[in-house]
């Protein structure tokens, strides 16, 4: 492997390291930014009613409170790197130097965008008028900021070429006095992975350990640690699958006095206990191949051949045993899809022609009931009251209901005949003819015929 390819490995785990660190501190930034703006906001409640308009001076607590976040994310950026390289044994290049120094530039502008939007967004939900630009405000604010923390990068990079520039000074004589027995030394910034040394030899590099592998082989080493861990905890394994049919056994024997089907059923859940276990067995044993790799080493070559073998079958029988349980199930024909009952919607003209019967039955016998006695005169009057109100209130919905009977093809006789309904209020046996007509129609709005 050449030893390019090494550092870049080696960059990438630093990066990752110095992410999950920067992650961590972003997050306690942005915590302490929202504490300190809900603490504001309260202090401000206290002091003076809350619908009273934002100022300039609770704008500018706002940027003040963004900008310390901002700050804070750039110095947590560029220590997360410190920390990564220091705990790595690492010191960094003059090309990862540029690139730490472009990311905490990257770092700077994405928090003042983010900010800018949550100040423009802050501001609009309160109705508070704009008088500045927060982008501006915001790079004018975080100016002495982004300076301290680039003169710190400055010195570190500073303090990194010193010691680098001491080491190969102080490397140079050894190389002069013996160069005959020294070994050629990797670049500074090569970083070689090795593994701990078998039987008292000297650890080798990463790339002459692990020699080109083929697609067999690898393979053959994932079924001898699929079969090596399946031997190794098949007998916990085992009691676990049978308590899950001795459970089922015992669920199912209350509701069927049927032990055959009782036991098919417990030994079927043991068996598709016993396939569960055994597919986590199968998706974890790459795992355990890289992580092996990774590590302190060690690989397969330890491991029994039958276990690989013993592998196999278990890989067959949970293809397999899944394959034809799933087949089973497909195979089983599809239950009808039950449809729900019919609701009758409110507005329904059978609804309707009912509710208008029972609004014309009881309006008329609330006027009856208050008519004066006799004939003419106060009966007169009050009569024609009772007509004026009923063509106000009533008319055109009769008009419109008998028209739409009509037009379902049934017979409404003389309510919808000239002098009917649509000059005069109805009596009693006109009433109980409309909401016979209503019992006609089924929920749908279908004519029923007896």
């Amino acid at each position: 492997m050449a030893a390019w390819k090494v550092i870049d490995s080696m960059d990438i785990l630093i990066k990752d390291y110095a992410d999950s660190m920067y992650e961590q501190s972003f997050v306690e930034s942005a915590v302490s930014t929202r504490a300190d703006t809900t603490n504001f906001l309260k202090q401000r409640t206290t002091k003076r009613s809350v619908k009273a308009p934002f100022g300039g001076n609770e704008t500018n607590a706002i940027i003040k409170f963004q900008v310390q976040h901002i700050e804070r994310c750039m110095a947590a950026r560029l220590e997360s790197y410190q920390r990564a390289y220091e705990e790595a044994g690492r010191v960094p290049t003059e090309q990862e130097l540029t690139e730490i120094l472009e990311d905490l530039k990257t770092v700077g502008e994405l928090q003042v965008k983010h900010s800018s939007s949550f100040i423009d967004n802050f501001l609009r939900a309160r109705r508070a008028p704009v008088q500045c630009d927060p982008a501006q405000s915001l790079l004018e604010g975080c100016a002495h900021g982004h300076e301290r923390i680039f003169r710190t990068w400055k010195t570190w990079g500073e303090n990194v070429r010193i010691k680098e520039t001491a080491r190969v000074k102080a490397q140079a004589p050894a190389k002069a006095e013996t160069p005959a027995k020294t070994p050629p030394k990797a670049p500074a910034q090569t970083v070689v992975a090795k593994q701990p040394a078998q039987g008292g030899a000297a650890p080798a590099p990463l790339e002459k350990q692990r020699p080109g592998r083929t697609l067999h082989a690898y393979y053959w080493d994932f079924f001898k640690r699929l079969g090596n861990e399946c031997n190794r905890t098949w007998r916990g394994e085992l009691a676990a699958a049978a308590l899950v049919a001795a459970g089922s056994y015992l669920l199912i024997h209350r509701v069927n006095a049927v032990v055959w089907t009782t036991f098919k059923t417990a030994g079927l859940s043991m068996v598709i206990a016993i396939g569960g276990i055994a597919l986590w067995h199968v998706l974890r044993t790459p795992w355990l191949l890289h992580k092996e790799v990774l590590g302190a080493g060690g690989g397969t070559g330890d491991v029994h051949w039958g276990h690989g073998l013993f592998g196999m079958v278990v890989l067959a029988g949970v293809l397999g045993g899944g394959g034809l349980y799933a087949r089973g199930q497909l195979a089983k024909p599809i239950k009808p899809v039950m449809t729900p009952p019919y609701v009758e919607p409110k507005n329904s003209l059978r609804k309707r022609t009912l509710g208008l019967a029972n609004d014309l039955n009881i309006f008329l016998t609330e006027r009856w009931s208050r008519r004066p006695p006799g004939h003419g005169g106060d009966a007169t009057k009050y009569d024609q009251a009772t007509l004026d109100l009923y063509m106000k209130l009533y008319k055109n919905r009769m008009v419109g209901t008998l028209q739409e009977l009509q037009d379902k093809g049934l017979d409404t006789g003389l309510l919808a005949a000239p002098g009917g309904a649509s000059s005069r209020f109805l009596l009693p046996d006109e009433i109980r003819q409309l909401r016979d007509l209503a019992y006609h129609l089924d929920e749908k709005g279908n004519v029923v015929r007896f």
